[in-house]
């Protein structure tokens, strides 16, 4: 592709940014598996299908367009899920999150780790897809890249039909013209879902 007008005099040199928040993220993850331990035992069932909607707010990786800080993009996540067995599932996600400078958008699908504890349902996720991003400055450009996203959250049952996303919190790795971002994104929603996988069984057909 054409060289980035945007960055064409850099606020700041571009450099790629080295990928220190894959430890963080490792030990978030680690703290939310002993969070869901330390929850009160119940027993709760885990939803067959699960569909995720609400809003994101992401803190963008933008000096590596050249720009003089990270920028705060918001936007929507939308991600349905379906589970093969009670802490196993597939999960896909379409994201969209935008500024007064650029905007985000994402797909990607991988598994899904879930671990179920009274009224709360903790899960993880690892992710794989593709990333657009569309900056507006000078000459507009595109470019598209591969996303790596990797992250984790907590539902909490409202009713049996309902859940609410308490958090879900995410790393998202792309490269987005030849540079490298690093970004943290955080969701918040409601959970649809419907079927149940008992304990010690597999998922019912959905006709039952």
């Amino acid at each position: 592709m054409t060289a980035l007008q945007p960055v064409a005099t850099p606020l700041v040199h571009l450099k790629p940014v080295q990928l220190g928040a894959i430890p963080a993220m490792a030990a978030f993850l680690f703290l939310l598996l002993v969070l869901g331990t330390a929850w009160p035992a119940g027993a709760q069932d885990t939803p067959r299908v699960q569909v995720f909607g609400g809003y994101s707010y992401t803190r963008f990786d933008s000096p590596s367009f050249g720009f003089s800080s990270p920028s705060g993009l918001n936007g929507y996540n939308f991600a349905p899920a379906f589970n093969l067995i009670r802490n196993f599932g597939v999960v896909a996600e379409v994201s969209g999150q935008y500024g007064s400078n650029l905007d985000l958008r994402d797909i990607a699908v991988g598994p899904q780790f879930l671990y179920p504890k009274g009224k709360a349902l903790f899960f993880g996720h690892a992710l794989i897809g593709s990333a657009r991003s569309l900056v507006r400055v000078g000459n507009s450009e595109e470019d598209t890249a591969r996303a790596v996203v990797l992250g984790g959250g907590m539902d909490f049952d409202l009713t049996s039909r309902f859940a609410v996303r308490v958090f879900q919190v995410d790393y998202l790795h792309t490269s987005l013209f030849s540079q490298t971002q690093n970004n943290l994104r955080f969701s918040t929603g409601l959970v649809y879902r419907w079927g149940a996988i008992k304990k010690g069984h597999r998922a019912p057909p959905l006709g039952q």
